[in-house]
């Protein structure tokens, strides 16, 4: 699959809340395409993986892209001139860009992987299930890998392996406090490196890389 990341070099460093901004900044600039905000329309939200992440790597704002989205990225994102976190404009960025052909695929051996940012696996539901200590996150890492796969419509034929470290940490988002996870984990999936896994994606949680 068509892999496009396009990261935004200054010489400040961005915070976890800024990625947010910068999607609600690309997503104003870019109105008519669904794919930079996944809002169909004022009162329904496209839930399936979002083609267009926004990411925080190495402190720097990036964008990521996938098939689609990778080609509406390279095509657009990259005459971005300005950007507009939270009324402060910033216009003296370099911007680099990785295009690639990555496979994301169910294989015959084991690769690893760790989170560079948090993962959120947990909802409310297996949150209590988490708290008693009866909740699988390698079965939940397994599952959240298994809808990536469906969103971007491909089928997979071999049972997904997974296994993992996890440790909590708090998270506090829109005064909210929340539980994610950070670690390392195999499995027997090629995942391309900054695809987002588990919920918020979009705003670059779940975000992994090859270890």
């Amino acid at each position: 699959m068509q892999i496009c990341l396009i990261k935004f070099e200054t010489d400040e460093n961005f915070r976890t809340r800024d990625v947010e901004k910068l999607r609600g900044y690309i997503a104003n600039t870019f109105k008519e395409e669904i794919m930079v905000h996944n809002h169909i329309s004022t009162f329904e939200f496209n839930y399936k993986m979002p083609k267009i992440q926004y990411k925080l790597i190495d402190k720097k704002l990036a964008i990521f892209g996938i098939e689609q989205g990778a080609e509406f990225i390279k095509n657009n994102c990259i005459n971005v001139k300005e950007i507009d976190i939270e009324g402060k404009i910033i216009k003296n960025f370099r911007t680099q860009i990785i295009i690639d052909n990555k496979e994301f695929e169910v294989a015959d051996e084991l690769f690893s992987y760790k989170f560079i940012t948090p993962w959120l696996a947990l909802n409310q539901n297996n949150y209590l299930k988490f708290k008693k200590g009866e909740f699988d996150l390698n079965k939940q890492i397994q599952n959240n890998i298994l809808s990536n796969f469906k969103d971007l419509g491909i089928k997979v034929n071999k049972k997904i392996i997974a296994k993992g470290d996890f440790k909590p940490i708090k998270i506090i988002m829109k005064d909210t406090e929340l539980i994610g996870f950070k670690g390392d984990f195999v499995c027997n999936v090629k995942i391309p490196d900054y695809m987002g896994i588990g919920k918020r994606k979009s705003i670059g949680y779940g975000t992994v890389i090859s270890n």
